[in-house]
């Protein structure tokens, strides 16, 4: 729990995101789910002008109490539902058009909510979507919030984690092209990534006796008819990584048509994958909607949606909650298991 907590209750912050998405939206929707009352304090961090507009057009009476940064840095008593105020342009925002002040407003909240977090004033963040093209042109060059957050809290040793109850997955590389994706796939890189994930995963109380690692090629390579990544970066990081964490099964490299299958089945706890879509495709199929993104290796705990700002429904009172809602569950799930170790 943070330190000077008014109560016992896990306060929790919110970012919403880029305002020209559906962030806001979700946002405000899932804070009213009945299922958080009594659970925890939820904290919106926007312009709360803009979230109060557009709470009143989705007729969400909701008791959101205006917070100051002030205030929540003071250790001031905060309320069971807040807005913690973070101005923004609002009359260069408009729903489902999506601009440098949108992206500088998702940013700013942000900013913000790492700030509280890191301070001890919140017990965890969640995030609502950000466009990467208007995050950039509001002058952040970071290919998403796993790379902003682990800039802001100092950390060169992350990795993103996406959690379902069937599947569990830690991605080796993140927001690059394919080709480069391939390149940058060492037997150092694996052995970091694998690290991240051994350590990490128990510290949230997360099981890990058992992990498997994708293979790149068809066939995990056939040895070596079909490639040769498996033989030459694969296998010599697992071989290091056994040596390194005996507590632990290390399987692969498995060739990952049927990997997910197995893991989804329950014959592995996690599943290190080594592109992006190689990683989020089987989770989406399984748990799109259901599935969050957890930021592994940050001094606090951050998940969120799976889905973007789909500015093509901002505005039309549409957007459904249900991975806001999941990514709030998995923040007071992980922060209850961290807590008690």
């Amino acid at each position: 729990m943070p330190e000077n907590s008014n109560s016992d209750l896990p306060q929790i912050g919110i970012t919403t995101g880029d305002p020209a998405g559906i962030g806001p939206e979700v946002s405000l929707r899932a804070s009213m789910n009945p299922e958080f009352r009594g659970r925890c304090r939820l904290l919106l961090f926007g312009d709360i002008d803009i979230l109060r507009g557009q709470a009143a057009d989705l007729g969400i009476a909701g008791d959101f109490v205006p917070v100051t940064l002030e205030a929540l840095h003071a250790g001031e008593p905060l309320p069971e539902r807040g807005i913690v105020h973070v101005p923004a342009r609002r009359q260069s925002i408009a729903p489902g058009r999506g601009c440098a002040e949108s992206g500088a407003a998702a940013a700013n909240n942000i900013l913000e909510c790492d700030r509280a977090c890191r301070n001890l004033k919140l017990s965890a963040m969640v995030t609502a979507p950000l466009n990467k093209k208007y995050f950039r042109a509001a002058g952040y060059p970071f290919p998403g919030h796993t790379e902003f957050l682990a800039h802001l809290s100092g950390v060169s040793r992350f990795a993103m984690a996406f959690l379902t109850d069937p599947l569990k997955v830690v991605l080796a590389t993140i927001h690059m092209p394919l080709s480069a994706a391939i390149e940058s796939i060492t037997a150092e890189l694996l052995l970091e990534k694998l690290a991240i994930l051994i350590e990490e995963f128990p510290r949230l109380g997360l099981p890990c006796r058992r992990v498997a690692v994708a293979g790149l090629n068809p066939h995990a390579g056939e040895g070596g008819l079909l490639g040769l990544e498996e033989t030459e970066r694969i296998e010599p990081a697992l071989e290091k990584a056994r040596a390194l964490y005996r507590q632990v099964k290390i399987e692969g490299p498995v060739p990952a048509d049927t990997l997910f299958y197995r893991a989804a089945q329950g014959e592995f706890d996690a599943v290190l994958a080594l592109y992006h879509d190689q990683g989020l495709g089987p989770i989406k199929l399984l748990g799109f909607g259901a599935a969050v993104n957890v930021t592994l290796g940050l001094p606090y705990i951050r998940t969120s949606v799976d889905h973007g700002t789909a500015y093509e429904i901002a505005g039309q009172k549409c957007a459904r909650p249900e991975s806001m809602i999941s990514a709030i569950r998995w923040a007071l799930r992980l922060g209850r298991e961290r807590q008690v170790r």
